[in-house]
């Protein structure tokens, strides 16, 4: 029996779940090494060996790095698997050198977006992408790897920049979203509820909602604008508590913290609004808001434009651009026919493209091919 070992962050359950299951489904031998997995997570699946696998608490980035890549290591030896499937850019590259001298292994990484290393500008990215160049094209580029990307632009640009080979990359849009947890409704309240659901991290567009939300309020639009998400820590660009209170202490925005239920707070809202310019695969704030059939805002932007089609499920808005964001949501909201139009094409999308059912079959594919 083929083994498979999956790699990925407890905050993926969901996606990563269905594929395990999925493979096991198509006689495949699981076992899990989940990244901020605890005990618990072994009793939600005990049908699968699930290896709770901790970060370092170390304060200092590479020793808490090269730990991760010993325990991977020291898990691939226990497991000898046939197959390694790590899910992210960041733990494909920590598994690449774990498994190094490991021969015979197939290898599949899921990149689930570029992120902070290939979507950003700022000094310390630009340095960080030198200095790991020769070491993740090497890794990207070893035998028996297969790379899964989630949007074309993303396969594009590595395969463009030469960090990955055309007849290894494969492209799976999305990590998928459970169609039927989600009832879709249309809500036409005097007082809508636009929603930004999002981590808190500066470059999801955080502050653009604010403001837009400010410009709204200011020319006496009817609307109440919300922002759904908690803390997250272990990247450059989080957003503190203190600074989220800071950002909407004008009361122009409520801040919801983290939400647990997404199905009931999307069903609630009008209008849902993602101003991101993050290296996003395909977020899964989109997947869901189109499950949930609703009017989106989002980007121009790689992985945003892959959940919206500019004027049939949502409108497109140039990354960064407060006005144009605030013009676009002042737009959808005071011409509901389109709206409700919008909102049939959003979930026609996620029936179409995006169905974790569908995700997971292309995935399982992928293991017969390697």
């Amino acid at each position: 029996m083929t083994k498979i070992l999956y790699i990925f962050e407890s905050g993926d359950w969901d996606s990563r779940m269905a594929v395990a299951h999925g493979a096991r489904e198509k006689g495949f031998e699981i076992v899990i090494g989940l990244m901020n997995g605890d005990e618990e997570a072994t009793k939600r699946a005990p049908e699968f060996k699930i290896i709770p696998l901790k970060k370092s608490g170390n304060r200092f980035g590479i020793l808490s790095s090269l730990q991760i890549v010993r325990d991977i290591n020291a898990l691939i030896k226990q497991e000898n698997p046939d197959i390694i499937h790590a899910v992210t850019l960041k733990y494909g590259f920590m598994t690449g050198i774990a498994s190094v001298f490991i021969k015979n292994t197939r290898k599949i990484y899921t990149l689930a977006g570029l992120g902070y290393l290939f979507r950003s500008d700022d000094p310390k990215s630009t340095l960080l992408r030198f200095i790991l160049r020769p070491l993740l094209t090497f890794i990207l580029k070893r035998p028996n790897t297969t790379l899964i990307f989630q949007n074309a632009d993303d396969l594009d640009l590595m395969i463009d920049k030469k960090y990955a080979r055309a007849e290894h990359s494969i492209l799976i849009r999305g990590s998928g979203v459970y169609l039927d947890r989600f009832t879709p409704t249309h809500n036409d309240s005097e007082s809508p509820i636009v929603l930004m659901p999002t981590r808190l991290v500066h470059e999801k567009g955080v502050a653009i909602f604010i403001e837009a939300a400010r410009i709204l309020k200011a020319r006496g639009v009817k609307a109440h604008f919300q922002i759904a998400g908690g803390e997250t820590k272990h990247n450059p660009k989080a957003i503190s508590r203190a600074q989220m209170l800071e950002m909407v202490n004008d009361g122009a925005v409520e801040w919801l913290g983290r939400v647990s239920d997404m199905p009931a707070l999307l069903a609630q809202a009008s209008l849902i609004v993602y101003p991101s310019y993050y290296g996003e695969g395909i977020p899964r704030v989109l997947l869901e808001a189109c499950a949930a059939g609703r009017a989106i805002i989002t980007t121009d932007h790689a992985g945003c434009r892959e959940a919206v089609e500019h004027r049939v499920n949502g409108l497109l808005v140039p990354v960064k651009d407060i006005l144009a964001t605030a013009q676009a949501m002042e737009h959808i909201l005071s011409h509901a026919d389109e709206r409700r139009a919008m909102e049939i094409q959003s979930r026609k999308r996620a029936e179409d493209q995006f169905d974790i059912h569908s995700i997971v079959d292309q995935t399982v594919r992928v293991y017969d091919k390697t």
